[in-house]
């Protein structure tokens, strides 16, 4: 699929719409199309497509900044999916869940498959609203506590265009538009045909795009209807994580600069504590039931001979990234078809509707899960009867001798197949219908119902524990044999003696569903009323809708199937490897609105004022009540003030408002499990000297300070509370100038220059303190002699923390049992940069069309007082009272443009293109600003680390041909990262997925031919 991007800030009416066909007339980038033809006597029936305005030609749309891309510059770069579609944007910021998540997750709590998020000015994707033709659409169902349109499901090929509004228009739309909206204008009135197959190949690695994609429309009945079609196919191929260096490994190097690198030969870290090779500790039960572990765990080295030590030793440990097969991207099969039909009933009346499928299907491969237990309150492990099958001699000899009655497995990993799979199926079903007609008093009246829903099918293999355990605990030659480790020519990855896993490893499948289901009714007219400045343009409407949200999870995963542990009886909700318990979501929100607009012309040309030719006002509003957020009603003030001819300055200030996620809304508690550090032990061990600093403390492996775990598997449950939760809402404003200059000869051709202010406030965000602060927060609370929080829940000390306490002057804590964080509405955040836009145009030389745009973003701030617990936690790291755990400038940090690999402050693009007889030639090139990153954690200083800028240039040619057979077609070739550059990594070695795409120069053929 060829798609393409030129991305070219249209500053309003004063800045004509660029194009890259030299026969296509250039049009206003608010301009109205027509939706249908002309016939007899009828009236013209006008479909409004202006975003950000309900008035179709009002005059205060001039007022508002709008990024407006045209067909043809879609068509230009040669992306091949709306992820690197809106990557091309620099007003578009980090990508929060993308196709390259897969293997980090490697559980059903992520979004997967074919999708990527829309983060309009790096806020947030929350408050970006994705419009279709003016109407809202679908979201993307698994995007959890952010949600999330998916920008792979946009159908880009054969797009009339795609306008990004730059401000809030909650006035306007409603809830979301708070960073801005996009919308997608569609074709209609096609009449003809084309189509185009498209090949394209990353050099060097597995990834490679098939397409076919193509358009159809005709009139009929006499032209009082028109039928238009788009379609299109597309193979994905999968890219592997061995096709490039810096994907092909988890193991670190350190650099001389002290930065971690990824080397397959490295020792300095990156490597998993799970293990083919295991961990077995002996253990028995005490008279109260509680479970005693005796001495220090065995393990199985290289030679099949079972060894005792604290821990595993690195070169034995798993290499996530390393075995042959793991995807870095899935392979993806995708089709899309979009329909748009209408027909004049009459001259006034017209009858109108869409149809749009979308569906996705795509497969990855990622490593062999291990066995944590993931437990919302109880300590569970895996245990082994020391009367198992597979348990070796020396073993069972050590467990009599020691009055042992089991085996405790801890840390292993399940690699006899090393590579699972995951499957996901994505689809989006849109169906609207709708009239729209005019009045004899010149009033527009349109009124549509919509539905569309969203589903997607994750299905993923893993380790299921009843089952596991039963293999085992089993007393015959089938028995499953963890003591035979792993692969001894490669320990860190692959198992030399696999057992078959049809019987441990099973497929759950999580389905997540949202639909949206919507009428509305609206009337308008740009000359309701005159008065001494010309005529005001007026628009009202309501709006009804209903959105529901259904995560339909897996039985082995929301307690219908539950793990039971045999030695200690506990019980683990759910069933799956590395799958924390899940609850099923079944929720739903309706709500209405009503909104008004009027665009005001307050000075016109005809008053003769000098340096003010014309001032528009638009004014808007709209009230919205939610059966479960309570009601709210949002204003926009926007000014487009004509100076002279060339010149326009302008400003808006609006409210906006955003309900909490539908899913989060209804989610009580979430129970996630994982590996945690016990901050405050190391806090005593460094202050009783046993370590010179936390880095070097969390880096040890083995000692007596030890007896006490520094990590343990724990859960932290996140609460939900909506009687305590207040909605968000936001105040926006922004002001600039658009400048073209009149005075300059033709020959000199069309400059325009603007630039763009703008400011997001955003009152009570909703957010969680977080495990890790709130284990910090624990920390500052003993260390200050304030007692512990109550949110970090521990069992009773033992003799064994007392230990490990003893000098530090902390008094000793228990084992953490699991962590409790609340949501809650924050303080303020505040975002602001500003827009640069510069374009000049020059046609009908005697060397063809030249279109040069230079676009670029500057996020300024994006700051927010941090909550009193994280302030108090830096303020006691600064001063000596904590050690240095965290960086406290990082953690407390007002502004956070730059800072832990996201953010940057600047984003631009650059293009330069050239057009002559049949001959187009594009050269784009794309710019992402430095970020930091904090120091890798094995390197004693904190200084962060700059994350270099990076520029990616796409160069491509295409020739069309106008005689003969081939009258109509064309044929293209292109190139995206042209100079082959890989990602800059942060400070551990990682690649940067939100930022960065992760394959080299992208080499592209297309051919195709229109009728």
């Amino acid at each position: 699929m060829s798609l393409a991007l030129c991305a070219l800030l249209c500053s309003g009416t004063l800045h004509a719409q660029d194009t890259t066909e030299r026969d296509t007339k250039p049009q206003d980038a608010t301009a109205q199309t027509t939706d249908a033809p002309q016939h007899g006597d009828s009236k013209t029936l006008d479909k409004v497509s202006v975003v950000g305005s309900q008035i179709a030609g009002g005059g205060a749309q001039a007022a508002l900044p709008v990024v407006s891309v045209s067909k043809e510059q879609i068509d230009s770069t040669g992306a091949t999916k709306g992820d690197e579609l809106f990557r091309n944007l620099p007003q578009f910021g980090d990508v929060a869940f993308t196709q390259k998540t897969v293997n980090a997750g490697r559980n059903q709590n992520y979004a997967r498959g074919d999708v990527a998020s829309i983060n309009l000015r790096n806020i947030g994707s929350q408050y970006t609203l994705l419009l279709v033709d003016g109407r809202r659409t679908v979201q993307y169902p698994l995007s959890g506590n952010t949600p999330s349109y998916n920008a792979n499901a946009i159908p880009t090929f054969g797009l009339d265009r795609l306008d990004v509004l730059l401000d809030g228009a909650a006035a306007v739309y409603g809830s979301d538009a708070v960073a801005g909206v996009v919308n997608l204008v569609l074709p209609s009135n096609l009449n003809g045909g084309g189509v185009e197959l498209g090949y394209g190949h990353a050099e060097g690695t597995s990834r490679s795009t098939r397409s076919l994609d193509g358009y159809w429309g005709s009139d009929f009945a006499e032209g009082r209807g028109n039928v238009s079609l788009l379609y299109g196919a597309s193979h994905q191929s999968k890219l592997l994580n061995s096709d490039q260096a810096y994907t092909a490994t988890a193991r670190r190097s350190i650099a001389e600069d002290g930065r971690a690198v990824p080397d397959p030969n490295g020792t300095a870290g990156g490597l998993s504590t799970y293990t083919p090779w295991g961990q077995f500790t002996l253990v028995r039960k005490n008279a109260d039931g509680s479970v005693a572990t005796l001495g220090q765990p065995y393990y199985v080295d290289t030679t099949g001979t079972l060894r005792r030590a604290s821990s595993v030793p690195t070169s034995l440990r798993y290499d996530t990234s390393a075995a042959p097969g793991i995807t870095q991207e899935p392979s993806v099969d995708k089709a899309n078809v979009y329909a748009s039909a209408h027909f004049d009933l009459s001259q006034t009346t017209q009858l109108f509707g869409e149809l749009g499928y979308y569906r996705a299907k795509s497969e990855s491969r990622f490593s062999g899960g291990p066995n944590s237990v993931l437990s919302s309150t109880v300590p569970n492990y895996v245990y082994v009867d020391t009367n198992a099958y597979w348990v070796p001699a020396s073993l069972r000899a050590a467990a009599a001798a020691a009055g042992a009655s089991a085996i405790r497995l801890t840390n292993y990993q399940l690699v006899d197949e090393p590579v699972q799979r995951l499957k996901d199926d994505n689809s989006e079903v849109r169906v609207l219908t709708g009239v729209r007609g005019s009045t004899e008093g010149g009033w527009n009246w349109e009124s549509a119902v919509l539905y569309a829903r969203a589903r997607v099918v994750d299905s993923q293999q893993n380790g299921l524990f009843n089952q596991f355990v039963a293999a085992l605990n089993k007393t015959t030659a089938d028995a499953y044999n963890p003591f035979n480790g792993g692969d001894p020519s490669h320990p860190s990855w692959g198992d030399a003696t696999p057992s078959d896993l049809a019987g441990i490893l099973g497929w759950t499948t999580r389905i997540g569903t949202t639909t949206l289901a919507s009428w509305d009714f609206k009337v308008d007219r740009p000359d309701a009323l005159r008065w001494y400045a010309g005529e005001i343009g007026v628009a009202a409407g309501v709006e009804l809708r209903r959105e529901t949200a259904k995560d339909d999870r897996d039985a082995n995963v929301d307690g219908t199937v539950q793990y039971l542990d045999w030695y200690t009886g506990n019980v683990n909700s759910s069933n799956v490897f590395l799958t924390s318990y899940s609850d099923d979501i079944s929720a739903s929100r309706t709500v209405k609105s009503v909104f008004a607009e009027l665009a005001v012309p307050l000075v016109s040309p005809e008053l003769g004022i000098p340096l003010v030719k014309a001032i528009d006002l638009q004014v808007a509003g709209r009230y919205e009540d939610y059966n479960d957020a309570g009601s709210v009603a949002k204003p926009k003030l926007a000014l487009a003030w004509n100076v002279v001819d060339g010149l326009l300055l302008r400003g808006s200030v609006s409210g906006g408002f955003h309900a909490p996620a539908l899913e989060l809304a209804n989610s009580g508690t979430i129970w996630r499990g994982g590996s945690t550090t016990d901050l405050i032990r190391c806090d005593a061990l460094v202050k009783r000297g046993a370590y010179a600093s936390y880095s070097a403390c969390t880096s040890a492996t083995s000692g007596a300070v030890l007896l006490a775990p520094l990590s343990t598997n724990i859960d932290t449950g996140t609460v939900f509370d909506k009687g305590s939760i207040k909605p968000e809402t936001s105040k926006q404003y922004s002001y600039g100038f658009v400048f073209e200059p009149a005075f300059l000869p033709d020959a000199a051709g069309r400059l325009s220059l603007g630039v763009n202010a703008w400011q997001i406030r955003i009152d009570n965000p909703i957010s969680a303190l977080g495990g890790t602060n709130e284990l910090l927060y624990d920390a500052y609370l003993r260390t200050s002699g304030q007692g512990g929080s109550p949110n970090v829940v521990r069992l009773d000390p033992t003799a064994e923390d007392a230990t490990q306490f003893a000098g530090s002057g902390i008094a000793p804590v228990g084992a953490l049992q699991y962590v409790k964080t609340y949501y809650a509405n924050g303080n303020p955040l505040t975002a602001r940069g500003i827009d640069y836009d510069l374009s000049w145009r020059k046609r009908g030389t005697a060397w063809g069309d030249w279109t040069f745009t230079v676009n670029v973003s500057q996020l300024k701030r994006y700051s927010q007082e941090p909550l009193p617990q994280v302030k108090a936690i830096a303020g006691a790291i600064a001063s000596g009272v904590l050690v240095n755990i965290v960086d406290p400038a990082t953690l407390a940090a007002y502004n956070q443009v730059g800072l832990e690999g996201a953010k940057p402050e600047w984003r631009g693009s650059a293009a330069l293109i050239w057009h002559r007889d049949d001959w187009t030639v594009r050269l784009r090139d794309n710019y992402i600003g430095s970020v930091t990153s904090a120091a890798y954690s094995f390197v004693a200083s904190t200084a962060p680390h700059k994350v270099d800028a990076t520029q990616l240039w796409t160069l491509s040619l295409r020739k069309g041909f106008s005689l003969g057979a081939l009258a109509g077609s064309y044929v293209e070739v292109g190139a995206r990262n042209l100079f082959d550059k890989d990602p800059p990594l942060d400070a551990g070695g990682n690649y940067l997925a939100a930022l960065y795409e992760d394959y080299g120069r992208y080499l592209y053929l297309n051919v195709g031919a229109t009728w």
